[in-house]
């Protein structure tokens, strides 16, 4: 007994779509995953990262970059003609740890950074004409290394 097989009856240029298609979502989440600008380590190897609580355990919460990265990318990622991308790069600048300042850029450069860094993205923006923020957080990033 023959099987009904839906991928036969697919015209040829169909199969080739899919095919094709399917190919190049891989080529790119691999391209993505080779072009990861590399970690950096925690200057004082995750000292400087705050307790922010217990679970209930009792076993302490570090901090987390994710919610400042993820401002960081949101008003990044498109146009901000708005002070909330000063304010992000203004939160990133007056964190009081280092650790915590890198921590935000490999959080940032693996979640969103689609190949580039986290000091790429900033310095690709503008920032407000007379008070920006933009030249000292530069500052910050490059005096840690992080390019």
């Amino acid at each position: 007994m023959k099987k009904n097989n839906l991928w036969n009856k697919l015209p040829w240029f169909v199969q080739l779509a899919i095919i094709g298609g399917g190919g190049l979502i891989a080529y790119k989440g691999i391209k993505k995953l080779l072009e990861q600008p590399p970690k950096v380590t925690l200057p004082t190897g995750g000292a400087g990262l705050p307790v922010t609580g217990y679970d209930p355990s009792g076993n302490p919460q570090i901090w987390s970059p994710r919610p400042l990265s993820t401002e960081l990318y949101d008003t990044m990622n498109g146009l901000d003609w708005t002070s909330s991308k000063e304010e992000a790069w203004g939160k990133l600048l007056n964190l009081p740890t280092n650790d915590m300042v890198v921590s935000v850029y490999n959080d940032f450069n693996s979640q969103y950074g689609g190949g580039e860094t986290l000091t790429q993205w900033i310095n690709d923006e503008y920032g407000s004409i007379f008070t920006s923020n933009k030249p000292a957080v530069l500052q910050r990033l490059n005096q840690l290394g992080l390019a």
